[in-house]
């Protein structure tokens, strides 16, 4: 069975998008949540109870070591944290292979 379809010209907006674009376009406003992962550690609910204001608690990670960037709870890069003003950001260094 053959189905003839009309003959359809791309609008002025198809034209100056990729279809890649296009197709991307379609879910640029679905929210995700992104985690940047500093380091993690072991703690007895003890200890946990008696963190008070000021306490240091002692991460996994050392100064310098690059840091995860978790998109759903899924690690995608590797990044490096910096100071913007009086704020800390991050700066991509590595974008992970898919796994």
């Amino acid at each position: 069975m053959r189905v003839d379809l009309p003959e359809q010209t791309p609008s002025e907006q198809d034209h100056d998008n990729p279809p890649a674009q296009r197709s991307l376009d379609l879910v640029s406003d679905v929210k995700v949540t992104l985690d940047i992962r500093l380091g993690s550690t072991e703690m007895t609910i003890k200890d946990l109870m008696a963190l008070q204001n000021g306490a240091v608690v002692k991460l996994d990670r050392h100064i310098g070591e690059s840091i995860d960037v978790q998109l759903n709870q899924r690690t995608i890069a590797r990044a490096e944290i910096v100071a913007i003003d009086e704020q800390f950001g991050i700066r991509i260094t590595e974008i992970l292979a898919d796994r």
